[in-house]
């Protein structure tokens, strides 16, 4: 019988099974190395970073447990930052939680559209508009609650959030979901702000900066060559950013903007785990010279 499948030479196949078998075999800066250059075409200079990828890569093997940074923890934590952005914030930037817990069935009827979630790693959401969206749900959640981020990637303090499912209403327009503007921070310094269009159908991604002057850049997904108008709360969003930047060498944070102001959505101390690959590479070079070896900024708690 024929077979509709696509068909790989079996040296690609043995030389598929002995680059996994690398990477569960070496030690981790090994195994972190190898898949840079996968990813990167070049080898990364872990002992001494320069690019922004290189950083990221070298933060994800440097941090071996809560002594080495507990705060990525609880800012990783897709629950527990929503009170510390309360506090630092205020709580009209914060998304209201529906309800959160471990078991999917233990919910109780919520009012449509919202969206399903865990707070222990991305890209795990569901979008719930109707009953038929359900099916399947619970199954999916437990998989996720069960599930760890793999050790190949290192980015070890996801592993050590308590999982839970919560869920928000969807803040989306027309059944889309809100663009979210990611904000690539080194205290201050704000170099870059991506954009992702159509996540969920025909994914592309650009940059700006914080004038909103478009950037000559790719990363990972296609461009997109459409030019996005300005977020009207941009000053806002910018201001908010710096603040919860204070004290770390970089992390991007994500804000979506509302007719009603801007909310925020998330924080990432490691974006596409240090692989994704700039286009051209030069833009890696010059975003890795806004890294703070020394933060200087004092992290906020709101209590200050």
């Amino acid at each position: 019988m024929a077979s509709n499948q696509p068909r790989h030479s079996p040296g690609r196949s043995i030389f598929k099974k002995l680059y996994h078998a690398a990477i569960q075999s070496l030690p981790i800066k090994q195994a972190t190395k190898l898949q840079y250059y996968r990813y990167h075409k070049l080898w990364a200079d872990l002992d001494n970073p320069k690019t922004l990828n290189e950083h990221l890569a070298a933060r994800k093997i440097a941090w071996t447990g809560p002594q080495s940074d507990p705060r990525l923890i609880m800012l990783s934590d897709k629950i527990a930052v929503k009170a510390h952005v309360a506090k630092v914030l205020g709580k009209k930037w914060v998304t209201p939680t529906l309800w959160r817990g471990k078991n999917l069935n233990d919910c109780p009827p919520l009012p449509f559209p919202y969206v399903i979630k865990v707070n222990h790693g991305s890209d795990r959401n569901i979008f719930v508009y109707g009953p038929e969206d359900l099916v399947g749900a619970k199954e999916q959640c437990d998989i996720w609650l069960a599930g760890r981020t793999a050790w190949r990637l290192a980015e070890e303090w996801y592993n050590h959030i308590d999982p839970e499912i919560f869920i928000e209403p969807f803040i989306g327009e027309g059944g889309e979901a809100p663009v979210d503007y990611k904000l690539f921070c080194f205290e201050n310094d704000i170099p870059c702000i991506q954009i992702d269009t159509a996540r969920f159908t025909d994914h592309r991604r650009c940059f700006y900066d914080e004038h909103w002057k478009k950037l000559d850049f790719g990363h990972y997904y296609p461009l997109e060559t459409e030019d996005l108008p300005r977020p009207p709360h941009l000053d806002d969003i910018l201001e908010a950013a710096r603040t919860l930047a204070q004290g770390f060498e970089f992390v991007r944070i994500d804000f979506y903007d509302k007719p009603s102001g801007p909310l925020f959505g998330e924080m990432t101390f490691s974006p596409t785990s240090g692989f994704g690959a700039f286009r051209p590479p030069s833009t890696d070079v010059w975003l890795g010279t806004f890294w703070k070896d020394q933060p200087k900024g004092l992290f906020r708690t709101g209590e200050e």
